[in-house]
């Protein structure tokens, strides 16, 4: 390859319609597009009879490249464009039977590389395993990967070759980096090994005449956090060596320095985690011992592990060779897509498990789970594997169904950020609005009515639905507790209050949220009042209603001779509770009634966010979580 100057001379003078100029930017073109086009396709015979279409039309397409500069992103999206259009034209999927696209890898890759290293490392297994791997993202990934790792392009000029904006091309970078490590982990390969991965398959997949070269996937092509450039094996004895190393989490080879995994940050330093297990199969008539499907999951904390968090979740089959259903809980709605439809649905409502299950995260902590499975019991067949220094779940395997034997899920952390949690289905899917009025606003107020001990409750407040929300219209709480006794609450503090505006005693913001729904974190209501539960070791009970639309949970307060019990209707598909009862001793002594405003046009105002008085002399009280729902029912909050 000529150097990059004389290169872009080639270039003006093949834009200026000389042939030999014409000819020879064919000829150094040829090698890096083959190999780009081998990459994305995993194809040897329609490598070749792209590769010359591709080349071809860039020939007669030179008139239209404005920036000599922007070639190789100008001649990359020609190529791009032509295999697209040969899946479509053909309607044919980019994938072949594992075996058979490797046995036709090891005959075509044995014909043009003639290395004694590289013929053993062609038997070696992890080859296999790395070519399998990438066999199996789908092509977009593995462009977006060939672009970015092998041909050092920048974001802007990816943009330029997959037709997509800079962002986009972040975004879907980030996405084919999970996707691939996600195939490694499967395969029983190290999360800290992609830059190896990475490197060894741009080296077994690099043109005939480029066989004796090194292939170097940089850390900051793949953004893994590796301090130096990590080397694919460049078919020696020596390269050999340090891959096998790293196969099997070894620190060095004699002299030979191999990247081990990074260490798990502490749980306080969690922004992200992504994982994918696989999910009981309970249709009617479904064969019990049967996986029902792989359940790919990301999560990301936008304000730090305690706060809001948003989710993305992708549907497979079993085996992870088809993906189905597709759900999305971000910053601005709930969205779900039906892939048998091809349909996007925004509802009002954030996904609970099937089984009324609470939702548990691996960076629960172990007392957490422990007390979850105590009230709910364990699954069976599936062994976990926690860190005993961070106290995050490492991995587990899943023993219970015939069809995955043996699954393995890895856990992996601070590996994404909020650009995976934009919305990017295709303009042209239809979108199918479910929400109601208040929930397409983002955020509504709400009222409180009932008593309580013979004494009447009354209350109003304001709630968001999503993260966005919280911005302009954060949530608070105005509660009348008979005469004597207004509980406040906002984003600033909290306290309880005389009503002529004394403060009796001061507590955290959110405190008095505690036990009520918070959709704006981005779980259900049905998952945030038992983790408020199971957070204070309270034991509880989860039933569907009779009208199918509800379910019931009955908190059951154990810690005292008191028997205190709390009773939530929750309404599912409009992800809010709809009452809480109290019981005393199996007597009710009370209830309150929460109504949600659609429109807030007249609401005047009765809906003014309250002000918690600023008394210094008053100190602030430790948030006591969903207890003081309890404590408010036995008198004690005072």
């Amino acid at each position: 390859m000529i150097e990059q100057q004389a290169f872009v001379r080639l270039v003006g003078l093949a834009r200026q319609g000389r042939d030999d100029a014409k000819n020879r930017l064919a000829r150094e073109a040829d090698g890096k597009l083959r190999a780009y086009i081998y990459r994305v396709t995993l194809d040897h015979d329609l490598t070749q009879d792209l590769s010359q279409e591709v080349l071809l039309e860039m020939v007669k397409s030179l008139h239209s490249l404005n920036e000599a500069e922007r070639f190789w992103p100008w001649l990359y999206r020609i190529a791009q464009s032509k295999i697209q259009q040969y899946y479509r034209y053909k309607q044919r999927k980019a994938a072949i039977s594992a075996s058979v696209f490797y046995e036709d890898f090891l005959s075509q890759h044995a014909d043009h590389h003639q290395s004694d290293g590289l013929r053993q490392l062609l038997e070696k297994e992890l080859s296999k395993t790395i070519m399998t791997a990438m066999k199996n993202v789908k092509q977009q990934y593995r462009a977006v990967l060939s672009l970015r790792c092998f041909e050092q392009l920048s974001y802007p000029d990816i943009a330029l070759a997959m037709g997509c904006s800079e962002t986009g091309a972040r975004v879907l970078f980030c996405r084919a980096r999970k996707a691939l490590k996600g195939q490694l982990t499967q395969r029983g390969l190290s999360r800290g090994l992609l830059a190896m991965c990475l490197g060894l398959f741009g080296r077994l997949t690099a043109p005939a005449e480029a066989s004796s070269s090194t292939v170097a996937v940089t850390a900051a092509s793949t953004k893994v956090g590796l301090s130096t450039t990590v080397l694919a094996a460049a078919g020696t004895k020596l390269g050999v060596a340090t891959v096998a190393a790293g196969v099997l989490g070894l620190a060095t080879v004699g002299s030979v320095a191999v990247f081990s995994e990074p260490p798990l940050p502490q749980r306080t330093d969690v922004k992200s985690f992504h994982y994918t297990t696989q999910a009981r199969n309970r249709d009617p008539g479904a064969v019990s011992s049967l996986s029902k499907g792989a359940y790919e999951q990301w999560y990301y904390f936008p304000d730090g592990i305690d706060g809001p968090l948003f989710m993305r979740m992708q549907r497979w089959d079993p085996r992870r060779t088809r993906k189905l259903c597709a759900w999305l809980q971000n910053d601005q709605a709930n969205y779900y897509f039906h892939g048998g439809e091809e349909q996007v649905y925004i509802n009002n409502y954030r996904l609970w498990l099937s089984g009324l299950r609470v939702r548990r995260l691996p960076t629960d902590t172990a007392e957490f789970t422990s007390f979850l499975s105590q009230v709910e019991g364990e699954i069976r067949r599936v062994k976990y594997a926690r860190d005993h220094k961070s106290g995050l779940l490492l991995d587990a395997v899943d023993h219970r169904f015939v069809d995955t034997m043996g699954f393995r899920t890895n856990y992996e952390y601070n590996s994404l950020d909020g650009s995976h949690f934009l919305y990017e289905w295709p303009s042209a899917v239809p979108i199918i609005d479910n929400r109601d009025r208040m929930h397409a606003r983002g955020w509504t107020c709400f009222r409180i009515e009932g008593r309580l001990n013979g004494q009447t409750v009354t209350g109003r407040g304001r709630v968001p639905f999503v993260y966005d929300a919280c911005k302009e219209n954060p949530p608070w709480l105005l509660l009348n507790i008979g005469s004597d006794l207004r509980i406040i609450d906002t984003s600033e503090a909290a306290g309880l209050c005389r009503p002529d505006g004394t403060l009796i005693a001061a507590y955290p913001a959110g405190t008095f949220f505690k036990g009520l729904a918070r959709p704006w974190i981005g779980m259900h209501t049905v998952d945030i009042v038992r983790r408020d539960a199971a957070d204070r070791r309270i034991w509880f009970e989860t039933t569907t209603a009779g009208n199918e639309k509800d379910v019931i949970i009955a908190l059951l307060d154990k810690r005292d001779n008191t028997d205190t019990d709390l009773i939530y209707t929750v309404d599912l598909q409009n992800d809010i509770i709809e009452s809480i009862k109290f019981r005393r001793r199996n007597a009710d002594i009370g209830s309150l009634i929460f109504s949600y405003l659609q429109d807030i046009d007249q609401a005047g105002d009765e809906f003014v966010e309250p002000i918690v008085p600023d008394d210094a002399q008053v100190p602030t009280q430790e948030d006591a979580g969903i207890l003081w729902l309890i404590d408010l029912a036995q008198g004690k909050l005072r």
